[in-house]
């Protein structure tokens, strides 16, 4: 579950949304498949832009009104009127015997309406027979359009329609419908995959903002010493190396490059490669994370035994000279993106890089190494706001409950105000940057030590004395 505490939800997300309903009822996973980790790597279902799988949309105890749920409610609608077609178009296509035209004719002359017209207009004030006779002018209201509304199909039609088809050298068999309509297709915008149905499937599959009872979890116990590190001189963003007409130039022209300042080892950051190798968070319907830049390892840095054992945890793809066990990530939006999507995406990310320090830090030990401290930081870049956080593992209530993530605010600033403002955040930023790097670096230090003591005693093997004479 990732908690993040943060106020940047905007004030529209307080107004009570339009929720959809499905025709099928949402199928809910038990909790005991919830708690157990999966036993074989589930790759997601859909690529990247599609649509998310039916099993995406019965899974959600809530459905968002989003672009991509109205496309799966076309999509269900469509599919529904194929079934009804079909029907429709089996029993049009029966054959045609002089039995069954005569079972027709019974059923229509044998039909009789549940009440007669006649006594229930009896029964109608004068006002709502004035509002009878302006409904059935000109033959009333066409209810063909009405969902599951099947026009009966006469043997007889269909014989009539058959020959006229034929004198046109079309179909004999062919039903002409002249109601038809012809429908032209919409260009809409491409929908996003971090919309709120995106964080109700993480909501749902451990993953949260806040605790439903308002609980404010407890700050990681390294929350001094991160604070500490952030605001630590740097000599490259003195006044003498980054003056106001730099920080105009910032403002006006490139904005990430100066912020990320020079990179030492440009093969320790990548950005906008899907994590398709990671194993899912909750389940193989959501997305893959995709995040705008992150910081990880060079491949070789891990021993490759362990990068084997812990490949979906820890390497994001099986593009093999990209970073591995990244735990610094920057989501960067422009003017016009969405504050709320960036914050979704910085708590998937975050979430998954903490995850892969955590495996690495309980490689080759007995119990998992949760310590409640945090190694992994998400940055968001938006509309000139510049808002870190920290991602971390909480220590879970029972040995099989779900993992628990916390996304916890530590800094924000307004970059583009004035020069000192903007020193303070790229100073932050990158001893941020730092910070992490310190942390992976020495994750993996020590799960190489544990996997080469481990390699040497199986190698050993056990050791027995002489008997003594």
């Amino acid at each position: 579950m990732i908690l993040m505490v943060d106020k940047f939800r905007s004030k529209a997300r307080l107004r009570k949304p339009r929720i959809l309903v499905f025709a099928s009822p949402p199928r809910k996973r038990p909790p005991q498949e919830l708690s157990q980790p999966p036993s074989k790597r589930q790759k997601p279902k859909y690529p990247r832009g599609s649509q998310p799988p039916t099993s995406f949309w019965d899974n959600l105890s809530k459905l968002w009104l989003t672009k991509r749920a109205l496309k799966e409610f076309d999509r269900r609608n469509t599919q529904l009127t194929s079934s009804v077609r079909h029907s429709l178009s089996r029993q049009a296509h029966r054959q045609v015997t002089r039995q069954s035209i005569a079972k027709w004719k019974q059923k229509e002359e044998n039909w009789e309406p549940t009440e007669a017209a006649a006594n229930f207009l009896a029964r109608c004030s004068t006002g709502r027979l004035e509002e009878i006779k302006l409904l059935t002018r000109h033959g009333g209201q066409d209810l063909s359009d009405l969902r599951g509304y099947q026009k009966p199909i006469c043997p007889l039609y269909r014989i009539m329609s058959s020959s006229q088809s034929s004198s046109r050298g079309g179909n004999r068999n062919s039903i002409v419908n002249p109601n038809t309509k012809t429908c032209t297709p919409t260009t809409t915008r491409k929908t996003r995959p971090y919309d709120r149905n995106f964080q109700q499937a993480l909501t749902d599959g451990g993953l949260c903002y806040e605790y439903p009872d308002g609980r404010v979890p407890a700050k990681p116990k390294n929350w001094e010493e991160v604070n500490q590190r952030l605001i630590q001189p740097r000599p490259s963003l003195s006044l003498s190396n980054f003056s106001e007409e730099a920080h105009i130039q910032f403002v006006m022209e490139s904005m990430i490059p100066i912020i990320e300042g020079a990179i030492k080892d440009a093969s320790c950051v990548s950005g906008g490669i899907p994590f398709t190798n990671l194993d899912p968070l909750t389940d193989s319907t959501l997305v893959p994370g995709n995040p705008d830049r992150y910081y990880g390892a060079r491949p070789e840095q891990l021993n490759q035994q362990t990068r084997t054992e812990l490949s979906n945890q820890i390497i994001p793809s099986t593009q093999g000279d990209l970073p591995i066990a990244p735990n610094f990530f920057l989501t960067g939006k422009g003017p016009d993106g969405s504050a709320a999507v960036a914050g979704r995406q910085a708590s998937y990310d975050g979430a998954l890089g903490a995850r892969g320090i955590q495996s690495l830090q309980s490689h080759g030990q007995d119990e998992p190494s949760i310590n409640n401290n945090k190694y992994t930081i998400t940055s968001i870049y938006h509309n000139g706001q510049l808002k870190m956080y920290t991602s971390h593992r909480g220590q879970p209530d029972t040995p099989r409950s779900r993992p628990e993530y916390y996304m916890t605010q530590i800094k924000c600033y307004a970059l583009t105000s004035d020069l000192d403002t903007f020193r303070r955040g790229a100073t932050a930023f990158r001893n941020a940057r730092d910070w992490a790097k310190e942390q992976r670096d020495e994750a993996i230090r020590r799960a190489n030590k544990r996997t080469s003591v481990s390699n040497s005693h199986a190698t050993s093997g056990p050791t027995t004395q002489p008997r003594g004479k």
